[in-house]
């Protein structure tokens, strides 16, 4: 039970959440439904399982390169890794086979729902499985590629919505695509700001994250021309799709994201502070996927 538990923690299930919302949102964006409730309950578990496998072979790349060993400067739980590596609670090899079997899992039960419903979500799922490889592991390794790392999360994130609103209506809807890619580029900049507590041990490791290559002043560009964008993806939806001018109640937390934007400066005086920013924008960002899910679903 405890080996278990530990590998149940080892997939970081805090951060999972925004996975599940990004579900919902591509669930409820089209007009028609077609999957029953267990297919629906299928592919939430092959998200979640990604999204998990992702997680634990990250922690075992950044322990090959040694940023997390390095790493005396994260802020947990939410930077820096599970550690379960670095504490000896599982060994590297533990964590690999791990990412395999989690790998193999949503494979396995993502190929059954292709099966049941359409075989459109194939690309979409393998294009997922590949992003949570290709960010983490050699010789892609996305996560040392700067703004490649952005862009990687907030296409895979973009995928979610697209293939929930595909599994109901069987065809790529426009809305879709664009309220998934407004909802990725939201999670991208929660992978931004958690890089900046551990620029010090990531520069060491040669991990070249964005957080490394640019002064505070810089990610704040990038912070705000990220959620700009989102909005801007969101709005195109609204006015030249078919998604629901209610979706817009999302606009209510511009000023949360002007704030972190601000507190991205602020952050460099103080651990303390740094901590906050994390926080708010981590609730910010989730408060504006369950927003956008609720609008979408009234």
């Amino acid at each position: 039970m405890v080996i278990i538990k530990n590998l149940f923690q080892a997939t970081r299930p805090s951060f999972l959440l925004i996975t599940i919302l990004g579900c919902l949102i591509g669930t409820a964006s089209p007009d028609s439904h077609q999957a029953s409730w267990h297919i629906q309950a299928l592919s939430i578990m092959v998200a979640i399982t990604v999204h998990a496998a992702a997680n634990v072979m990250n922690d075992y790349f950044d322990h090959i390169n040694g940023s997390d060993a390095l790493n005396i400067d994260r802020i947990g739980p939410f930077t820096g890794g599970s550690r379960f590596i670095q504490n000896q609670t599982l060994s590297p090899q533990s964590i690999f086979y791990f990412a395999a079997v989690l790998a193999l899992i949503c494979i396995s039960i993502g190929l059954y729902v292709c099966y049941e419903t359409t075989w459109l979500l194939m690309p979409i799922g393998l294009m997922g499985i590949f992003i949570g490889w290709a960010y983490s592991a050699p010789p892609l390794e996305l996560m040392s590629k700067g703004i490649f790392g952005e862009i990687a999360i907030a296409i895979a994130w973009s995928l979610i919505v697209i293939g929930f609103a595909a599994l109901e209506t069987h065809q790529f809807e426009m809305e879709a695509i664009l309220l998934g890619l407004a909802y990725g580029l939201m999670v991208s900049n929660i992978l931004l700001i958690n890089q900046i507590p551990d620029i010090r041990a990531d520069l060491t490791a040669n991990k070249l994250t964005l957080a490394t290559r640019y002064s505070k002043k810089g990610l704040q560009y990038w912070y705000t021309c990220i959620w700009l964008a989102a909005y801007l993806s969101q709005l195109s939806a609204v006015f030249y799709f078919s998604a629901p001018k209610i979706s817009l109640i999302t606009a209510v937390l511009m000023p949360a994201f002007l704030r972190c934007a601000r507190q991205i400066n602020d952050a460099a005086l103080s651990r303390e502070k740094l901590k906050t920013l994390i926080i708010h924008n981590i609730v910010s960002v989730h408060l504006y996927a369950a927003l956008l899910c609720i609008a979408l679903f009234i």
